[in-house]
């Protein structure tokens, strides 16, 4: 993921406060992929530490390893707590041993309990000089106001969908459409849709449902599946992201099964459904009246 990010416009408008010198020593970075988060702070120590971001020299080797002793990343298990904090005021102090600077990278800070939190404010806020805090989370909500005023905002921006999936063909990886489309442009994301064999069953699915799907005895087969609870709402998800690639083939004068009009009048049906989901209906009646409506219209509107 290192060499997507290397591409993207945050990392070199980033690369511009290094290069201009502006650089505060605390960023709280955000975006709602924790693995595009964690990756980017990585990416920004390697580059502090390395003009080139080679990769092979000494500096880069043991940051992509995780053993450089002036990049320390927190925390230490699965969310930021006391303990954490304390080993950070404890390193504070000690001089850079292969650096000029000493960068702690604290992940996932929104996971960080409030104690955690406060006993980590004053380090913020006075550092030693020769200190960068690069924090990231996946949101503001449970980050402490004070935290968040001692820091440099930095909001991530999602990739292109057409870079990302250049990146993985050119790395030889198949990239599944609706992977790209879930993932939003944020890499994390996309890579975890396309590693889900569970979302990749229910691709194949909802594109076997729109070729198989001819008659009432269709529908009851298929409902059978689509009612399942079990990502039920992925499901509808991918279905109304078929019939929006319907629609966008239509108006590129390319042939169809359904017609603009269908197209609408089923993103309507899809909309009421996800509305009786959210409002706990029954599943199976839920999905019966759905598969039968696109049917309905599908002929109706031919």
């Amino acid at each position: 993921m290192l060499d997507l990010i290397l591409t993207s416009d945050s990392y070199k408008n980033f690369c511009k406060l290094i290069e201009f010198d502006k650089l505060s020593h605390a960023y709280l970075i955000t975006s709602p992929d924790e693995d595009y988060n964690r990756e980017f702070c990585k990416l920004i120590a390697l580059r502090l530490n390395c003009k080139e971001v080679c990769k092979t020299c000494e500096s880069c080797v043991k940051i992509l390893n995780d053993i450089h002793p002036d990049v320390l990343s927190f925390p230490k298990n699965k969310s930021f707590v006391v303990d954490d904090a304390k080993s950070i005021i404890e390193e504070l102090n000690v001089m850079p041993m292969l650096s000029n600077i000493k960068i702690f990278i604290i992940n996932n800070f929104n996971k960080s309990t409030v104690q955690a939190q406060n006993k980590l404010l004053k380090s913020i806020e006075e550092p030693p000089k020769n200190v960068i805090f690069l924090i990231n989370a996946t949101s503001l909500e449970s980050i402490l106001p004070t935290i968040q005023s001692r820091t440099q905002k930095f909001e991530l921006l999602p990739l292109n969908t057409n870079v990302l999936k250049e990146y993985f063909n050119n790395n030889g990886e198949n990239i599944n459409e609706n992977a790209l489309i879930e993932g939003e442009g944020w890499p994390g994301k996309t890579i975890k849709y396309n590693q889900n064999q569970s979302f990749i069953k229910n691709c194949e699915f909802i594109e076997n449902l729109l070729k198989e799907m001819k008659s009432s005895k269709d529908v009851l087969n298929f409902s059978s599946i689509f009612s399942q609870k079990d990502g039920f709402e992925e499901r509808l998800n991918l279905l109304e992201n078929a019939f929006d690639k319907i629609l966008n083939n239509i108006a590129s004068g390319e042939e169809s099964a359904f017609t603009k009009e269908a197209v609408a009048m089923i993103f309507e049906k899809i909309n009421l459904a996800k509305k009786e989901f959210l409002a706990n209906c029954n599943l199976n009646l839920i999905s019966d009246t759905l598969l039968l409506g696109i049917l309905e219209v599908k002929y109706i509107c031919k």
